[in-house]
């Protein structure tokens, strides 16, 4: 089952897609690890037992956290977002291509790191995407293979790329490795729901879970909101929505009305990063869920 709220990850490192400043503030504030395992555990005990990870740096220090949290370690679930790309493009200008392969298999075995090499090397010899594809898969989750994995989601960055190039069949390679190595529901983010579900539906991949933006006033919902609206309605899949509140425009009361009036809305990512916001957030998302599904207690 899908965890019907989830705990959002960008505020604790500092993205902000509507102020800089506030983006730079939040960052500051939790370069303390404690900080936000503080906002982790306050939302688990208020029943939101899961969250959304991505693999930037910081994020390792928080899994380390959490696996050493015996009231997380296990039963709070995790939703890897993966690859970081900006990390892979920083970390090349850094260190180089070698030192970045030589850091994401620390926490690896002696013979899966050199079966992840021997992978990926014969990938770019025959400049075989899907190989590469796989190993990239593998080196991004070395360092979280601790964690109580529920759902791995291929960045947006790498899911329109593979779209835009019409390699469908990659999303299949991704598909199946993640579920028959990991165990874990695959899952994709995208800026664009409906090529994507066009894409799916060719490679007759069955109601996906799909994280991508949406909200009342459309903001960064693309191709538009009314595309979007008309693939939900048209299309059998399982929507993570993200960015609902308009990266804070809009109140939860009138972002959670409108968004639970959409069909096949499954879950909801949030980000918060106090608990006054995290109390009325969580209280509004079931309120709207529990009206949706005719529950009135």
């Amino acid at each position: 089952m899908i965890d019907p709220i989830l705990l959002g990850h960008n505020q604790f490192f500092g993205v902000n897609h509507l102020k800089a400043s506030t983006g730079n503030a939040k960052h500051a504030y939790f370069s303390e690890i404690q900080r936000i395992m503080d906002v982790i555990e306050f939302s688990f005990d208020h029943g939101v037992k899961a969250m959304m990870m991505s693999t930037h740096d910081r994020a390792i220090d928080v899994a380390d956290a959490i696996v050493k949290n015996p009231k997380l370690k296990d039963d709070l679930g995790i939703y890897l977002l993966l690859p970081y790309a900006a990390k892979y493009v920083r970390m090349a200008n850094e260190k180089g291509i070698v030192n970045i392969i030589t850091d994401a298999l620390g926490g690896t075995s002696l013979k899966d790191k050199l079966g992840m090499v021997a992978r990926g090397g014969m990938g770019v010899l025959r400049k075989d995407f899907k190989k590469i594809l796989v190993t990239l898969i593998d080196f991004e989750m070395a360092q979280f293979n601790k964690l109580n994995l529920k759902s791995v989601f291929l960045h947006d960055v790498l899911t329109d790329l593979i779209l835009g190039w019409n390699a469908l069949d990659a999303l299949e390679i991704f598909a199946a490795h993640v579920q028959e190595k990991y165990s874990a529901i695959p899952a994709f983010c995208t800026k664009n729901l409906p090529k994507l579900m066009q894409g799916l539906n060719q490679i007759g991949l069955e109601n996906p879970l799909i994280m991508a933006s949406v909200n009342k006033i459309g903001y960064q919902v693309n191709p538009s909101l009314d595309a979007f609206e008309r693939c939900l309605h048209e299309n059998q899949l399982r929507l993570l929505a993200m960015s609902t509140l308009a990266a804070g425009y809009l109140r939860p009361k009138e972002a959670y009305e409108y968004l639970f009036k959409l069909p096949n809305i499954a879950s909801v990512v949030v980000g918060v990063s106090n608990t006054k916001h995290a109390v009325e957030t969580f209280d509004e998302i079931r309120f709207r869920m529990r009206e949706r599904d005719g529950v009135t207690a």
